[in-house]
């Protein structure tokens, strides 16, 4: 027999998931067409990373908002979808550029190249290795979120686990936000001896979006440490 409540449940899932996808898709588009000085395929990488940042910043600004505004709850089932689309994003965003840059070369990744009249590999764009390093890491703990987000896994896992892991999606922004810095601010300069590229449509979007998921995290923890201690308060 049908378990009717669990169809209705996996039925309104895809279709956030549709939702979701759609505006995934949606700022992909959109941000592929700001990018319009850029090389073809760079900006097909920059188009998957901004929206992809966009989709995390929608993920974690969600937990914060409800701790706030408390009517906002209706906003919590979204959360997995903006994260798993999030991941796909950015995991799409890391291959690519692993395949069609860096063709698989980890010395090149991580800022090395062979130099001819050396003899030898060395580093020659500081904090670059760093940067992707970052970017790395962020990358393998995006695909254990996403390969984790589901029920059947929080069961397996124990929701203690679970949990555990899954808040290291503030880890993941922070490393993420580090690792965009750079590539914003500081790679492309006239030091590298490289074309400078156009200022960036997303630079301002990007700060904003940084800064408020950070306001938002301090703002809704200073909510719930006053609410505890009237709480403890009333209960002496």
């Amino acid at each position: 027999m049908i378990n009717l409540k669990k169809l209705k449940i996996k039925n309104k899932s895809l279709k956030r998931h549709l939702v979701v996808a759609s505006i995934a898709l949606s700022l992909t588009f959109v941000f592929w067409l700001a990018h319009f000085d850029w090389h073809d395929e760079m900006r097909i990488w920059r188009a998957l990373g901004d929206a992809g940042y966009t989709l995390l910043f929608a993920t974690l600004i969600i937990g914060p908002m409800i701790k706030i505004w408390p009517n906002t709850t209706f906003l919590l089932p979204w959360r997995r979808q903006f994260g798993i689309w999030f991941a796909a994003l950015a995991i799409s965003h890391g291959l690519l550029i692993a395949h069609g840059w860096a063709n698989w070369d980890v010395a090149a990744f991580f800022g090395y190249e062979f130099v001819p009249q050396l003899g030898r590999i060395v580093r020659l764009e500081p904090g670059f290795g760093l940067a992707n390093t970052l970017g790395f890491v962020a990358f393998l703990w995006i695909a254990i979120m996403a390969f984790t987000s589901s029920d059947r896994a929080m069961r397996w896992l124990g929701a203690s686990s679970w949990k555990w892991l899954h808040t290291g999606s503030y880890i993941v922004f922070y490393l993420v936000a580090i690792h965009t810095s750079y590539f914003l601010f500081i790679h492309y300069t006239e030091s590298f001896h490289r074309i400078v590229p156009p200022q960036s449509t997303f630079i301002p979007t990007f700060v904003i979006m940084s800064f408020t998921v950070l306001a938002f995290q301090i703002i809704s923890q200073i909510k719930v440490v006053k609410t505890r201690k009237k709480l403890k308060s009333n209960h002496s």
